[in-house]
């Protein structure tokens, strides 16, 4: 059952990070087709830069889960296994306190927003709170993959194998 609620949980963000590229596209590409006939679409910038939040912010628990995110292992691929998972718990320690400190000032970010009815200046008068919200989501969700992650090394060096595998 655990697996399934996973499952559909990594579909669910799918898709909500693919609605917010798809909303990006059709908006810029609106935008530029309403500025050859004169006519400016309202918070342009804004409203694509905070779609973009949810695209940078909410895969971070896949990313660090499955491995997917950056890594310079160029160096630490070839060693042994034996090696590897002590290296994997390092990695696990930087990942969670960057992620704890990104969260920590995310955290800051949407009680200020939250506190002083924040918005974006602009047509629309966006609250600030959403993207925010969105940040402090993603950074707990990367924080907590770093924690399974810290908590399973293992999996985490036969993950790493499996990786190398790929095309």
């Amino acid at each position: 059952m655990s697996a399934y609620i996973v499952t559909r949980g990594e579909a669910a963000i799918g898709w909500v990070i693919s609605a917010a590229l798809a909303f990006c596209a059709l908006y810029v590409g609106v935008a530029v087709l309403s500025s050859l006939i004169g006519h400016a679409m309202p918070d342009e910038d804004l409203l694509v830069a905070e779609a973009m939040v949810v695209v940078a912010f909410l895969p971070q628990v896949l990313l660090v889960l499955h491995r997917r995110h950056i890594t310079v292992d160029a160096l630490t691929r070839h060693l042994p296994a034996a090696v590897q998972r002590p290296l994997d718990v390092v990695t696990a320690l930087c990942g969670l306190i960057t992620y704890g400190a990104l969260g920590w000032a995310a955290w800051f970010a949407l009680d200020r927003a939250i506190l002083n009815h924040s918005t974006y200046i602009g047509f629309l008068e966006l609250a600030e709170w959403p993207a925010r919200a969105m940040v402090l989501l993603g950074t707990a969700g990367g924080a907590l993959a770093c924690l399974v992650d810290l908590v399973r090394p293992h999996e985490a060096a036969r993950g790493m194998a499996a990786k190398d595998d790929r095309p």
